[in-house]
């Protein structure tokens, strides 16, 4: 098992997974960068990674859904090994043999759908994400982004990135 725990958090960047303080103050450095609602650009990579594996079920913006719990309010108190752990490794969709049975994500959401259209109520739980390379090398992005997000530093909607800013410097 501690195995498995190092093999995840080496997923992350060091500097996400500790607790660094500014100037040894004790305040907790965040893992995004918000400026006049503009983030840096892990936090938008977080953002585009979010929107293309995790909206449909837990709803734009992370608020929610009928399916899947709101992460804003999720996210408070989660430390980055956590999360990484939870999206990894997660759950699957239990819907009986065909769905148990099946590692891919695509016909575990097809095997979903047409269960909810017969009638059925399959218990809905959460795909593990260790397998896809869209959600895997980014999940401390997805973190500043859902914490951003969680802390009420980052209102819902696409973020711009603080690197399109125009130096002022140059002018």
């Amino acid at each position: 098992m501690k195995r498995f725990v190092l093999a995840l958090s080496m997923m992350l960047p060091i500097s996400a997974l500790t607790s660094a303080t500014e100037g040894g103050s004790g305040v907790k450095t965040p893992p995004y960068r918000v400026v006049g609602g503009r983030v840096d650009d892990g936090t938008f990579a977080g953002w585009r990674v979010y929107h293309q594996a995790c909206h449909g079920c837990h709803g734009v913006d992370a608020i929610g859904t009928s399916l899947a719990p709101s992460l804003v309010d999720k996210m408070h108190d989660m430390s980055p090994e956590a999360f990484a752990i939870k999206v990894a490794t997660s759950y699957r969709i239990v819907l009986g043999l065909e769905a148990a049975t099946n590692d891919d994500p695509n016909a575990r959401r097809e095997a979903l759908v047409a269960a909810l259209q017969r009638g059925e109520d399959p218990v809905l739980l959460m795909p593990a994400w260790d397998g896809d390379p869209r959600v895997k090398p980014h999940l401390s992005d997805l973190y500043a982004y859902l914490k951003a997000r969680s802390d009420g530093k980052l209102g819902p909607g696409r973020p711009r990135r603080i690197s399109n800013l125009k130096s002022t410097w140059n002018r």
